[in-house]
């Protein structure tokens, strides 16, 4: 699968502090249940080794971000957003093309995430990148009870991330 990068100066790298208050408001903007600040702030303090935040920057400003854990060959992505200025420009994509690539090879097989049974868009993606629906959390999300899709890439290493510069 061949991944482009999107004609945008981008860079990927982790987390910092500083980056919290515009992370924050991508995280108001792109979730009916956000995850607090604090939060956040103990995941990038990066004293649990199977933790990681990774932000996208345009211009050194965080535009996107993601967040997985990954213990042996097992990953989950926990948290996933770009900010909606710069939503369906392949930066989405990108991140998570990228954050796959960080995933396999530091020995990642497994990768599982949830998805809001409504939320299309990213099942699209999702799917597009590899991964296939697995099964159903009923009433997962507390702030509506809807459901969640689980969805997985069962072997990584089977997926070929081609990522291009342009």
């Amino acid at each position: 699968m061949k991944i482009r990068k999107p004609c945008l100066d981008l860079k990927i790298d982790f987390m910092r502090k500083g980056d919290l208050p515009t992370v924050m408001e991508i995280e108001r903007q792109s979730f009916s249940s956000p995850w607090s600040e604090s939060t956040f702030r103990r995941g990038i303090k990066r004293k649990n080794p199977h933790i990681y935040f990774f932000v996208v920057r345009h211009n050194q400003i965080p535009i996107g971000f993601i967040n997985f854990w990954l213990v042996k060959d097992e990953a989950h992505i926990a948290n996933f957003a770009v900010s909606p200025t710069y939503r369906r420009k392949g930066v989405g994509k990108y991140l998570l093309a990228r954050s796959l690539g960080y995933i396999s090879r530091r020995g990642g097989r497994l990768v599982s995430l949830e998805v809001r049974a409504s939320n299309i868009p990213a099942q699209n993606l999702y799917r597009r990148m590899g991964f296939h629906p697995v099964s159903i959390r009923k009433k997962y999300y507390t702030d509506n009870g809807e459901d969640a899709y689980i969805f997985c890439i069962d072997d990584l290493s089977e997926i070929d991330l081609c990522i291009g510069e342009t």
